[in-house]
């Protein structure tokens, strides 16, 4: 007999046939986090209602979007199925998923061979809370000289610099992931079987966790623009559907903005292309003073760059444009005897409010932009439509 751990979000006609059937099948229901497998009713998948420690999750909803379905299942293995199909289909999808979990350690290996990094995280430190018994616990990610948290929760979140994570780790208090590279940190909070098993369990897994990380590592490298070191257009490409669809289930906005360098083409006319490679780069420094730290900034190409702020709406937004130009206005190069003036034009597009997904975003924060450069230049303008 399999315990399942049973949380309904939103009442569904048909619980109580599900949970009579479930007892049959020798999965009986408990409100008590005893299985491997969590059973969520709710009218639509979404990862914020997937306890620390669940290890698999079956959605039964009444509908969700490919956008959720691909969100929720990001965050731990799983399986969708909608209340309108037959309940046989459940206890199918339940063998399935008990029987990988009977054998996590072999499913993990292959998850972090076909995964992100990110989306093999998760079920690696869900591993990690079951060996030791914690009550939370987080990853860590050393990015230059500092780490950052990366999955989990029960700890500030705030970067940890190499001499605070080396203190942590010479006091027992974090495990070092691949000490050699020092790639990670694993933090635990109340261990209640120690964490010797973790660590035994953690070193048999380190080689692909290295391998995964140089990937991601490789794979930012080939996303950096080399003038600016902004990420690249396809960068963009890649991340902007990622956080268009993490976004949707949050119910959160996303803006777009697009810059374009005024009078580019001039400036490298009249004082060649190396002062206007030194304006693409004032752009981009200037860019990443005023920005917060969630946001992104792109490269698009030639003397255009994308700014992708989660969490705003377009008019939020405009305030970071009107400043960015307004800071590049008093920030003149000095080329020889001349100064040379940085304009700047903006285009401003949001999701949901102007777009429905990452094209529809582009286009028309694009579309916004020309309406600022036809209107005069050196000026912020917010898609309405026309």
């Amino acid at each position: 007999m399999t315990y399942i751990h049973w949380l309904e979000v939103h009442p569904a006609s048909g619980t109580e046939k599900l949970k009579t059937a479930l007892s049959q099948w020798g999965f009986p229901p408990t409100s008590r986090l005893e299985g491997s497998t969590l059973l969520v009713v709710a009218d639509k998948p979404d990862p914020r209602w997937i306890p620390e420690k669940a290890t698999a999750v079956l959605w039964w909803v009444k509908d969700g979007t490919p956008e959720q379905t691909s969100a929720a299942l990001s965050q731990r293995a799983g399986w969708v199925i909608r209340q309108s199909a037959p309940l046989i289909e459940v206890r199918d999808a339940l063998l399935y998923l008990e029987g990988r979990i009977m054998d996590t350690d072999g499913w993990l290996r292959q998850l972090l061979h076909l995964a992100t990094l990110d989306e093999l995280l998760r079920p690696v430190l869900v591993q990690c809370l079951r060996l030791s018994g914690a009550s939370a616990g987080a990853i860590w990610l050393r990015k230059d000289e500092a780490y950052y948290q990366r999955a989990g929760s029960g700890f500030a979140e705030a970067p940890l610099g190499l001499v605070a994570a080396n203190r942590l780790v010479e006091s027992g208090e974090a495990i070092a992931i691949c000490p050699p590279e020092n790639i990670g940190l694993l933090r635990l909070r109340n261990p209640e079987k120690g964490t010797g098993g973790t660590l035994d369990w953690l070193r048999e897994l380190e080689p692909l966790l290295l391998n995964a990380w140089n990937l991601e590592h490789s794979r930012e490298l080939s996303f950096k623009d080399d003038l600016t070191v902004a990420q690249n257009r396809r960068c963009l490409e890649t991340e902007l559907p990622e956080m268009i669809r993490d976004a949707a289930t949050k119910s959160e906005s996303v803006a777009l903005l697009f810059l374009d360098v005024d009078n580019l083409r001039m400036l490298n006319s009249q004082f060649g292309h190396p002062t206007g490679s030194r304006v693409l780069e004032a752009v981009a420094l200037e860019a990443r003073h005023l920005m917060r730290a969630q946001d992104r900034l792109y490269r698009y190409g030639g003397d255009e760059f994308c700014i992708l702020m989660r969490s705003t709406t377009a008019k939020g937004a405009s305030i970071l444009g009107e400043r960015l130009i307004e800071a590049l206005a008093v920030s003149n190069l000095e080329v020889g005897e001349n100064r040379v003036p940085i304009s700047l034009s903006v285009g401003i597009a949001s999701f949901p409010s102007h777009a429905d997904g990452a094209d529809t975003l582009i286009e028309r924060s694009d579309k916004a932009l020309l309406k600022a450069k036809t209107l005069g230049k050196g000026r912020v303008v917010i898609f309405d439509g026309t």
